[in-house]
C-alpha cells in the first residue's frame, strides 16, 4: 500500500558533495565547459560537515573591553553565517547537479565508480542510501542494467516523459520550454542541444540549472557580493517556485513508482524529497497546499481525433 501523498522526509545538506557538474545543454558563462557533461578540470572531495561555534568570551574588562568583544561577536556571527550559507548552497548546488546527471542520460562507468565510492557516505549523511545490489554486483553487469532500466522509464514510448512542455500541455516544446530558455538567458546561460531530441525543460536539465544558481549564489557570497548573492536566491525561487514546483514533485512521485531498478526508484524519491524540501522554505502553508494539488495532476494527454489521424496519413 503506498503512502498518501504528504509530507517529505528531510534532506540533510550536510557532509556534502563538492564537484561541479555542468548540466547537459546549460552552456554557462565564465565556466571552461564542453559539450553537456562534466567539467574534469576538477576533483571530487567530500566537504565536513559545518561546525558553529560561539565567540570567545572577553579577555578585557570594562566598557571598552565589552565593546570590543561586542564587535568582535557581531563579525564573528557575520562571518559564521556566511560559511554556514556558502556550504549549504554549495552543498544544494552539487546535490541538484548530481540528481541531473542522473536523470539526462543513462550513467557510464565513471559516474557509477563515483557514486559507489567517494560518493557513498556523503550520500547518506543527505538521506539517500544506495541499495547493497548497488554496490555489489558487477560493474559491467550494472551498468547493462541501469541502461535497460534508463530507456525503459525515461526514454522509450510508454515510460515518463520527462519534459515540463509535455506534462503541462502533452506535446514538446510548448509554452513551459519557452518559459525555461528565458530564465536561462535571463541568469546569462545559453541552452545547447548536445543531442537530436533533447530540450531545454527536461527536468534533468531544469534541476542542473537550480544548481547552477545555488553554486553562483555561494560564489557571490564568497566574494562578498550581497546584492548578487540576493538576485541569484531570488532567481533561484522564483524558477524552482514556478517552472518545476508546480508539477516536478509529483512527476518523480510517478516515476519512482514506475522504475523497476532500485537506484532510480531511490533517485526519484530522494529527488521528490530535496524538492518539496527546499519549496517549504520559499513558501507558506497554503502556498504548499496548492503545490500539492497540482502535483496529484496526470500529466496532459491530447485529444487526437482518429478520423483526422487516417485522414491525414498521421
Amino acid at each position: 500500500m503506498s503512502r498518501p501523498y504528504g509530507w517529505p522526509t528531510p534532506v540533510t545538506c550536510t557532509g556534502s558533495i563538492t564537484r561541479r557538474w555542468i548540466s547537459t545543454g546549460i552552456i554557462c558563462p565564465n565556466r571552461d565547459c564542453t559539450s553537456a557533461g562534466i567539467d574534469a578540470s576538477d576533483g571530487w572531495s567530500v566537504a565536513k560537515p559545518i561546525i558553529l561555534q560561539s565567540p570567545r568570551p572577553p579577555n578585557n574588562r570594562g566598557i571598552r573591553g565589552m565593546q570590543r568583544h561586542h564587535q568582535t561577536a557581531a563579525q564573528s556571527s557575520r562571518l559564521v553565517a556566511s560559511d554556514a550559507s556558502i556550504e549549504e548552497r554549495t552543498a544544494l548546488s552539487c546535490l541538484y547537479k548530481l540528481i541531473a546527471r542522473c536523470l539526462e542520460e543513462e550513467l557510464d562507468r565513471e559516474t557509477l565508480r563515483l557514486l559507489r565510492g567517494a560518493l557513498r557516505e556523503p550520500l547518506s549523511a543527505a538521506g539517500w542510501t544506495l541499495d547493497t545490489d548497488f554496490l555489489t554486483t558487477a560493474e559491467d553487469d550494472l551498468l547493462e542494467v541501469l541502461a535497460e532500466e534508463y530507456t525503459g522509464l525515461l526514454v522509450a514510448p510508454g515510460g515518463l516523459n520527462p519534459y515540463a512542455s509535455v506534462f503541462e500541455t502533452g506535446a514538446l516544446f510548448g509554452e513551459p520550454c519557452d518559459r525555461a530558455v528565458a530564465a536561462y538567458r535571463e541568469a546569462g546561460c545559453v541552452y545547447q542541444r548536445r543531442l537530436s531530441g533533447e530540450f531545454p525543460d527536461h527536468i534533468g536539465t531544469m534541476l542542473g540549472f537550480l544548481g547552477y544558481l545555488a553554486e553562483s549564489e555561494a560564489d557571490a557570497v564568497r566574494r562578498g557580493d550581497t546584492e548578487a548573492a540576493e538576485r541569484t536566491r531570488r532567481r533561484h525561487d522564483r524558477f524552482l517556485l514556478e517552472q518545476l514546483g508546480p508539477w516536478a514533485p509529483g512527476w518523480c512521485r510517478r516515476a519512482a513508482r514506475a522504475a523497476l531498478h532500485p537506484f532510480y526508484r531511490q533517485l526519484l524519491q530522494f529527488t521528490e524529497q530535496l524538492l518539496w524540501q527546499a519549496l517549504a522554505e520559499i513558501t507558506d502553508r497554503r502556498g504548499l497546499k496548492e503545490l500539492m494539488t497540482q502535483n496529484q495532476r496526470e500529466p496532459k494527454r491530447l485529444d487526437y481525433n482518429a478520423d483526422f489521424r487516417k485522414a491525414s496519413g498521421l
